[in-house]
């Protein structure tokens, strides 16, 4: 057999085996890996739904609480019917009813002006034993429509005065959930106990279908949580992903067709039968090739052989640079070897020169900043410990009196509780600042970038600001158009943006003043402005109040605290954008920011 056959056999065994393990191994490795994919996407479907019901119903909750707490059993109705009516429009189409029940479950008060006795009804009996209570899905008496009651006890001096009742539509939920994106043939769907459904895309078979011979709908119910195929109650083989609500006594189902969901894996194998034939193909043209590069200068030694027995030699001509043709002329290959390495040697010692004096100019440059950030570590150790010393102080004296106190008025414990929480709070404030503030600095602030309403944004800082306008009586003011375009932006940022400079002005303002927050279209951006009637600041100090750990003076640090990082988080969130924050300010006149933003595409 010639060599060249030889050679080609050999490298087709050495190339095709371990080709064919490999392509085999890697389809097994990743038609798990897509299978593992699949389940973890669905699982983290059913999980996002899981939150998304879990939120929507905290709010429920709390609103229901914060009424219930803040409200007197003998309000005027009119009052109270103004009072409630602020959350029936906040939440539009959420809140059906809200009702009033004595102690012995008569109706004394209804949005819809409803009467009668609810006494040996659950909501009434359940939240009657002093906590809320939340019903089960049923269809409305009212509109038909499926809905829950929430109710909580309404105290009075320590004792249950009354209960409050609300009605609570469940379609803003049903919408949300609607929106998560399960797949083209994926189907989220929600059971009670029994197995009936209270969520479906298909509205008619809310409360009307029971699929309890459904396995996943089985395993739920039986307030189990799990991933699985099945056939589902449509004939359908699914992959099914189950978890138990056990608050709300409700089971999760998330079901996506089979074919659907391991489309990748026939993708898989499709693409690895086409691999597999295109690198035998290429195995066979390689082994072709190599072997007729072997061969050929062998051959041509072979000949120089003969012809040197024979007398008749003559320099065997070589085409390759392999080892064969380097012994024709190896003198004249090392002379030409050793005269270009010394040039590459040369080259290299050059480079490394340049290289050297470069890092000694970076060096030295690192020197000096390092001499900076000595010098700012300085100021934030000083102004850090300055921070954390009163609320730390503030800490320790309560956690002392709670200890030393054996029988400490309740009320009184309460107070100490708040105090060491509020300044819980406010070192976490001041952690987060320095976090954003590094991010900033060292250009890692990523941004999430969206159509953003600034109605919302400016309305969110006013509420997180509330309770210290209320308790300085300052009032804030947004003037700004309902129908104002939305801008391209990251809202959490923008948001921090806006409460750094409102809580900035209430820090600055006197007691009775006022901040409005307005804002305007512009050919291709939104103006955002904040006024207040603070008291200023001076002309030489506008461009240094947005640098960090900057104040006025060390009166005006001591006088309203802080570390001076807001402004400086705010003017990098908005430099981040593509913008600037400017400031106009006079001494005892106010101070106006203000920022540009660029608009959202429609």
């Amino acid at each position: 057999m010639r060599i060249r056959t030889e050679l080609i056999i050999f490298f087709l065994i050495i190339a095709i085996i371990p080709l064919s393990a490999v392509v085999y191994l890697s389809y097994d490795y990743s038609r798990e890996a897509i299978r593992d994919t699949v389940m973890t996407n669905l699982l983290g479907a059913t999980e996002n739904s899981g939150n998304a019901i879990d939120n929507w119903m905290d709010v429920r909750k709390d609103d229901i609480r914060v009424i219930s707490r803040s409200m007197e059993i003998n309000t005027e109705k009119d009052e109270l019917k103004d009072y409630l009516a602020t959350y029936e429009s906040e939440y539009e189409g959420v809140y059906e009813e809200f009702f009033l029940l004595d102690p012995d479950g008569n109706i004394t008060f209804s949005t819809l002006n409803r009467t009668g006795n609810a006494a040996n009804v659950p909501y009434f009996t359940e939240a009657s034993k002093g906590k809320l209570y939340i019903s089960d899905v049923t269809l409305s008496e009212i509109n038909g429509y499926p809905e829950i009651i929430l109710t909580n006890p309404v105290m009075k001096n320590g004792t249950i005065a009354g209960i409050l009742a609300a009605r609570v539509s469940m379609e803003n939920l049903y919408r949300i959930l609607e929106n998560i994106d399960i797949g083209k043939y994926g189907e989220i769907f929600i059971v009670n106990k029994d197995g009936d459904i209270i969520f479906h895309n298909n509205r008619s078979e809310i409360l009307h279908k029971n699929v309890n011979n459904n396995f996943a709908v089985k395993e739920v119910t039986y307030e189990k949580n799990g991933i699985n195929e099945y056939v589902n109650y449509k004939g359908e083989k699914v992959l099914g992903s189950y978890y138990w609500l056990p608050l709300y006594r409700w089971g999760l189902v998330v079901e996506k067709n089979t074919d659907e969901a391991y489309s990748g894996v026939l993708n898989l194998e499709r693409r690895m039968v086409s691999i597999s034939t295109f690198a035998v193909i290429a195995v066979i043209l390689v082994a072709i090739i190599i072997s007729r590069r072997i061969t050929g200068p062998i051959k041509s030694l072979e000949e120089g052989a003969a012809g040197l027995l024979s007398g008749n030699f003559k320099p065997v001509p070589v085409s390759s640079g392999n080892e064969i043709g380097k012994l024709t002329k190896i003198f004249d290959d090392t002379a030409l070897e050793l005269l270009e390495i010394r040039k590459k040697l040369e080259a290299k010692i050059d480079v490394a020169n340049k290289d050297l004096e470069q890092k000694n100019k970076e060096l030295i440059a690192a020197n000096e900043e390092l001499k900076k950030l000595d010098e700012l570590k300085s100021d934030i150790i000083s102004l850090v410990s300055h921070e954390l010393k009163t609320p730390l102080s503030s800490i320790r004296i309560s956690a002392e009196f709670l200890e030393s106190e054996a029988k400490n008025d309740p009320q009184v414990r309460k107070e100490m509780l708040e105090i060491i929480i509020r300044n819980i709070d406010r070192l976490t404030r001041l952690i987060n600042d320095i976090l954003d503030l590094s991010k900033i600095d060292t250009g890692k602030m990523e941004l999430q970038l969206e159509r953003v309403d600034i109605n919302e944004i400016v309305n969110t800082a006013i509420e997180n600001n509330k309770l210290l306008s209320m308790k300085k009586n300052i009032s804030i003011t947004a003037d700004i158009p309902g129908n104002i375009s939305p801008v391209l932006a990251d809202r959490e940022k923008l948001i921090i943006v806006m409460n750094n400079l409102l809580e900035n002005a209430l820090k600055f303002t006197p007691d009775g003043g006022s901040i409005v927050l307005s804002a305007k279209d512009d050919t291709d951006s939104i103006e955002v402005r904040m006024k207040d009637t603070g008291i200023g600041i001076e002309k030489e100090k506008l461009e240094k109040i947005f640098e960090k750990f900057y104040q006025a003076d060390s009166t005006s640090r001591r006088k309203f605290g802080g570390l001076g990082l807001g402004l400086s988080i705010a003017g990098g969130i908005i430099r981040a954008h593509g913008s600037e924050i400017r400031v106009e300010s006079e001494i005892g006149c106010g101070s106006t920011f203000s920022f540009r933003l660029k608009k959202a595409e429609k």
